[in-house]
């Protein structure tokens, strides 16, 4: 029995191997634009965070590398590239930094909400610094082309301004992704028990103390002109402030939770994030903060 025991019978192996070949389709699906390669996006990450959360770190490190390996191979280096930074790397680094001592841990994996899109954006520029106008010349002329493909080149947009925010906005729309996929993927497996781990409060994770020098620094280079006319200190510095907008957004749910008008209440704060979404944000960020060292009791709240 042992010796016909090989990797196809080891579960977690299997996992792997699922976990990446799903993973792979999922991305492959988006980035050809097949119909519904929206929802594939958001998924991307899914099955390498259940590999991990299932089965263990050593299955999400094996399904990034299917993953990996199958993007290349049925697509090209640069798509192969975006899925292993946008999706299959993070995905594994925060699985292997949450899960310690048969426990879920999440302030290292919030930590790297940020850490982790502010590296891609430094990568970003470092490779686009050759090319004509550099950093803010690629997202210049990516928004300008976004506009003439939408019919929107002569309306007037300031494409400047939009260029600035183009690398904060495609960061937390990774985030986002990230986070719905890992809680999503830890979800299915506690109800199936099959998580390696219990799921924690969400709504009261905090970020290691050491984090707030990390925006603080970004802010720094950013408002002392340090980094001239471009806009990456500022993209940087918006970055790192990623998970402090998570954390207010958990504050919202932990203080609303036990209400009778909970959902009419998240509903219109949502709505509201939506209508009002540069000073919503701006708002929800502080809460965040104020969460993160300003608050002292922790009051009851619900598992969200």
């Amino acid at each position: 029995m042992d010796i016909r025991r090989g990797l196809l019978d080891d579960p977690r192996w299997l996992a792997a191997a699922i976990g990446g070949i799903a993973s792979a389709i999922a991305a492959l699906w988006a980035m050809r634009g097949l119909p519904l390669g929206f929802a594939a996006f958001w998924l991307t990450s899914l099955p390498i965070f259940a590999a991990g959360l299932g089965f263990g770190s050593a299955s999400a490190f094996g399904a990034l590398c299917v993953g990996t390996v199958m993007v290349l191979v049925l697509s090209s280096e640069w798509p192969a590239l975006i899925y292993l930074l946008g999706f299959a790397l993070p995905a594994l680094l925060m699985v292997a930094t949450g899960l310690r001592g048969g426990r879920l841990d999440s302030a290292l994996p919030l930590a790297l909400t940020g850490i982790w899109p502010a590296l891609v954006v430094l990568l970003v520029a470092m490779m686009l610094a050759g090319s004509p106008g550099g950093f803010d010349g690629a997202l210049t002329a990516s928004v300008s082309q976004g506009l003439s493909r939408m019919g929107m080149a002569d309306a007037g947009m300031p494409v400047e301004q939009l260029a600035r925010m183009m690398a904060p906005a495609m960061a937390g729309w990774m985030v986002a992704a990230l986070i719905l996929c890992g809680t999503g993927a830890q979800r299915a497996l506690t109800r199936r028990g099959l998580a390696l781990a219990a799921t924690p409060r969400w709504c009261e994770s905090r970020l290691p103390i050491w984090y707030g020098f990390l925006p603080s620094g970004a802010a720094l280079i950013w408002l002392s002109g340090m980094g001239g006319d471009s806009s990456l200190p500022l993209a940087l510095f918006l970055v790192l402030l990623l998970p402090f907008f998570l954390l207010g957004l958990a504050a919202v749910h932990r203080r609303s939770a036990g209400r009778t008008a909970r959902p009419l209440m998240l509903g219109v704060f949502y709505a509201g994030l939506v209508i009002l979404s540069v000073p919503a944000a701006i708002a929800v960020t502080a809460f965040g903060i104020f969460e993160q060292w300003g608050r002292r009791n922790q009051p009851p709240g619900g598992m969200t």
